[in-house]
Parts: structure tokens; C-alpha cells; sequence
């Protein structure tokens, strides 16, 4: 089985905000929202009354539970931690796996794994998530509409990751 060996991959918990100083303005940012059939969205990543991100990133992605990725040093990707699928159910793999966003990680970082379910990019300002600004997102999505474009790149990541899954087997 894959497994991401990555340090710079952890679990965060509910307590994400984009300023923890009490009486501190908490606006809306933008995210970039990239789906498992390669669509580009992005979103209003807006906090909860409580000045967390955490019930947004999860409504997002679709998960109860969900694990980040640095891309860099100020763009987090976000995924659902529970979708990581057994690799000897290749249909599963074929219906979660998500070939834009690992490629387009890849575009940031090396990468250890692929990547299963909707991935949410969000910036980040030290220790705490952010909104995107605009250069970052303009950045991430002229690469993932780039990607997109190119069928054959993501066809072929496919492959390689049935094949993968095939020799775990």
C-alpha cells in the first residue's frame, strides 16, 4: 500500500483560523477547489462563527476528517483523510482517485502518493490558513487549467497509479 512518508503531511485539528489575536478581523478569502472529475472551482473560504476554517474546508471536500499538504510554504492542500482507498479495490481507486490535484501538487513539491477525493488549495500566513491571495490563485489555476488541457498527462497518471495498485495486489 501507498502511504504518505512526507513529514510536511499532518493532521490538523478543528482549531484553524487565520488570526488567533482576540478581536482580530477574520475576512473571506478564496480557495481553489479542484474536483475528482478535474473540475477548477474556486470558493468563498469563509470561517465559522467561531473564527475557524475547519466546517468550511470539510463542507468543501466532502469529508468528516480531513489531513493537509504544504504545497509551499504559503499554499496548503486540503484532503479527506478517510479517503485514501484500499488498493485492492481498483474500482474505488478508479472513483476517488483525483490525478489533477496530485499533478497539480506536483507542480509545487515532490510527491509520495497520489491523491484521492476533492482537494481544497488554501494559502496560509504561518501557522494558520488563509485565504489565497491574488497571484496565488492566479497562479494555481492557470497550472491546474494547464493539466486539465492535457488529457494525455492525466490518462497516463492513471495508468500508473492502476498499474501501482496492480502489483500491491
Amino acid at each position: 500500500m501507498l502511504t504518505n512518508t512526507h513529514p510536511a503531511a499532518v493532521l490538523r485539528s478543528d482549531d484553524i483560523t487565520n488570526d488567533h489575536r482576540p478581536g482580530a478581523a477574520v475576512g473571506v478569502g478564496q480557495a481553489l477547489l479542484i474536483g475528482i472529475d478535474a473540475s477548477i472551482e474556486t470558493i468563498d473560504l469563509t470561517p465559522c462563527d467561531s473564527g475557524t476554517f475547519g466546517a468550511t474546508i470539510r463542507q468543501a471536500i466532502g469529508c468528516r476528517l480531513y489531513t493537509v499538504t504544504d504545497a509551499t510554504e504559503r499554499i496548503d492542500m486540503w484532503t479527506d483523510d478517510e479517503s485514501f482507498p484500499d488498493f485492492d479495490d481498483a474500482e474505488l481507486i478508479a472513483a476517488t482517485l483525483n490525478p489533477l490535484a496530485t499533478l497539480l501538487l506536483a507542480e509545487y513539491r515532490s510527491i509520495h502518493q497520489p491523491y484521492f477525493g476533492a482537494a481544497l488549495f488554501t494559502g496560509r500566513s504561518g501557522e494558520h490558513t488563509a485565504g489565497l491571495d491574488t497571484a496565488q490563485l492566479a497562479d494555481l489555476r492557470a497550472r491546474a487549467e494547464l493539466i486539465a488541457g492535457r488529457p494525455e498527462w492525466i490518462e497516463a497518471f492513471r495508468q500508473r497509479v492502476n498499474a501501482a495498485a496492480g502489483r500491491q495486489r
